[in-house]
C-alpha cells in the first residue's frame, strides 16, 4: 500500500479522516484488503487515534469496513454495492430488491407549494399551479443511499396518498390503470453534497452524490411526477446498455 498522505484542510479531523480514508478505501489500495494497525494508520493520517476511530466507525456503519477481533479492520466493499440500468422503467426499490437488500424509508415529508417555473415547464402546467412535493430518505440494509424530491399534480397524489403508499411511488401509481407510468425522460448529473442533501444522507458537504433528474408520463402523455433524487455515488452506480 502506498503511504497515505496527511489530512489538512478547513473540516473536521474525523470528517477529514473519514474522506481519505474512504477513498483509499474504494481506489482498493489498501494490500490484501486490510487496513493498518490503529497506532499506524493515526500516525500517516497525523490525526489522534479518538478522530480515526470515529472515521473508522463511519465506515463501519455504512458497510465499507469490519473490524474483527484478532484479525484487525477489513474491507468488505470497495466499489459501489447496487448497479442500476437506465434502460427499464425501474424504481429505487425495484433496484435495491434486484440487488438482494432490503429497500427502507428513514425519513418522509410531504407538503403543498406552488410551483416555480423548473417545475411547472417538467409537469406542463402553469407556474405556480399547486402540486404535492413528497421528500423521502431511502436506504438499502439500513444505510441511507438515496435522497428523493418528488414533485406530483395535486389532483393525482395528496397527503392521504403519501400516508397509505408502500414503499415504491412507481409501484404505487402501477397499481391505477389511468396513472401507470408508461414511459419517462431522464437526465443524470454529477452533484456535489450542499447542507440539505448532505444533512438528510448523513455525509459531509462536498461528497460526491449522483442526480438522477426524471420525468414520469401516463400512456396518455401526461407528465404526472417530476423528481430530483440524490444518490451516493460510493453506493449505486448507474448503466445504460447501447446496441446498434
Amino acid at each position: 500500500m502506498q503511504q497515505i498522505e496527511p489530512v489538512g484542510d478547513g473540516r473536521s479531523v474525523p470528517e477529514r479522516a473519514y474522506e481519505k480514508l474512504l477513498a483509499y478505501v474504494v481506489e482498493g489500495k489498501f494490500a490484501e484488503g486490510k487496513l493498518p494497525p490503529e497506532m499506524d494508520l493515526s500516525k500517516q493520517l497525523g490525526v489522534s487515534r479518538t478522530a480515526l476511530r470515529e472515521a473508522l466507525l463511519r465506515l463501519e456503519s455504512q458497510g465499507y469496513i469490519s473490524r474483527r477481533r484478532r484479525v484487525g479492520t477489513v474491507v468488505v466493499a470497495n466499489r459501489p454495492k447496487v448497479e442500476g440500468g437506465l434502460e427499464k422503467l425501474n424504481s429505487a426499490t425495484g433496484i435495491i430488491r434486484n440487488a438482494g437488500m432490503e429497500p427502507g424509508t428513514t425519513f418522509k415529508s410531504w407538503r403543498m407549494e406552488e410551483a416555480n417555473p423548473l417545475v411547472a415547464q417538467q409537469l406542463g402546467v402553469e407556474s405556480g399551479t399547486k402540486v404535492s412535493v413528497f421528500e423521502r430518505v431511502r436506504t438499502a440494509d439500513g444505510i441511507p443511499f438515496c435522497f428523493d424530491i418528488s414533485f406530483i399534480l395535486e389532483k393525482h397524489f395528496g397527503e392521504a396518498d403519501a400516508n397509505k403508499m408502500g414503499e415504491s411511488l412507481f409501484e404505487y401509481f402501477s397499481e391505477q390503470e389511468k396513472l401507470r407510468i408508461r414511459r419517462a425522460v431522464s437526465r443524470i448529473y454529477p452533484y456535489v453534497a450542499d447542507s440539505l442533501t448532505g444533512d438528510r444522507l448523513a455525509l459531509p458537504k462536498g461528497h460526491l452524490l449522483t442526480l438522477l433528474e426524471q420525468t414520469h408520463y401516463t400512456a396518455s402523455g401526461e407528465a404526472l411526477w417530476y423528481s430530483r433524487a440524490f444518490y451516493r455515488s460510493d453506493l449505486i452506480g448507474f448503466h445504460i446498455v447501447r446496441v446498434p
